[in-house]
């Protein structure tokens, strides 16, 4: 199913939080909301979760409008998280699956499963405090994912774990998502959204500045980025108005080629100026993307 945001606009007073929003995400593919912080991401968020209701325009999932009974499908993980101290993680689980409307019996096995694919297995019995903090967060990833949700927002998900909790926690989403869960993904890594998604919305001072498939975004971009050979003399790259370089942590000097440059005429140029034992052309990468369309946002603003 699929979740469709359509010229949605949320106000607070004066301060206008989302102003004519639309984008869809797909089931069993991942969607990347981003944009800075007071964008207007969290409103959008709790927008679709029925937390906060439109000023204007519609949110649907499944062709049908969002509302309390829909939403109790959904699954939530919260950048702000936290579980009942007290409470033994078993337990806690047991009753947000029962809340989500699984019998016992289903539930407890849902978690079993879940805890042994997320390398928590024996820790279940314990209290939050006595587990580390990445292991908390894998336990409240549990309770957003038990009751196998169609549509699955994650709200910097990736926040606190450790290089090998990280993979643990996208091979999770993508096993989600391969039974055909729709995944709205909100974070501030951009290689991590990039790696995981197939379609974007930046958002910037309440609208979106940028939406669409993220591989065609990069295709229809007009700048190019080329990799190639750090020369002790690069006067050559003089000829090519409005070509910028910088040389690279690692040695590689990186240049920047604004549309009507021909990087053939680039790489004849450089080998004549040579050596050259190194040339590629590189795709903007997401962060590339998103600091540019934010910046002509505020530009115009």
């Amino acid at each position: 199913m699929t979740l469709e945001v359509n010229a949605v606009s949320k106000s607070f007073g004066r301060v206008r939080a989302v102003t004519d929003l639309s984008f869809t995400a797909r089931a069993s593919s991942i969607f990347g909301l981003l944009g800075p912080n007071g964008a207007g991401k969290t409103t959008t968020i709790r927008m679709i979760l029925d937390i906060l209701t439109p000023d204007s325009g519609t949110i649907t999932f499944g062709g049908k409008l969002v509302d309390a009974e829909l939403r109790r499908s959904f699954g939530y993980l919260p950048e702000e998280r936290g579980l009942y101290p007290k409470m033994k993680l078993a337990d806690q689980l047991l009753f947000l699956a029962r809340l989500h409307g699984l019998d016992a019996a289903s539930a407890r096995r849902r978690i079993a499963e879940l805890a042994d694919s997320l390398e928590l297995s024996g820790q279940l019995k314990r209290v939050p405090s006595e587990l580390s903090k990445g292991n908390q967060q894998k336990v409240q990833f549990i309770a957003a994912v038990v009751h196998e949700p169609p549509l699955l927002v994650l709200d910097e998900p990736f926040a606190g774990f450790d290089p090998v909790n990280v993979e643990i926690i996208k091979q999770a989403v993508r096993g989600l998502v391969a039974r055909g869960t729709a995944v709205l993904l909100s974070s501030h890594r951009m290689e991590q959204v990039e790696e995981l998604c197939e379609d974007v919305c930046i958002i910037d001072r309440s609208r979106a500045v940028l939406t669409g498939n993220l591989r065609r975004i990069k295709q229809a971009w007009p700048a190019r980025f080329v990799r190639m050979t750090q020369l002790p003399d690069t006067s050559f790259l003089g000829a090519f108005g409005g070509v910028t370089s910088r040389a690279s942590s690692d040695g590689y000097l990186e240049l920047n080629l604004p549309a009507g440059v021909s990087s053939s005429e680039l790489l004849r140029a450089a080998v004549a100026a040579g050596p050259v034992d190194h040339f590629e052309i590189v795709e903007p990468s997401l962060n590339d993307i998103y600091l540019h369309a934010v910046r002509q946002q505020e530009a115009a603003a």
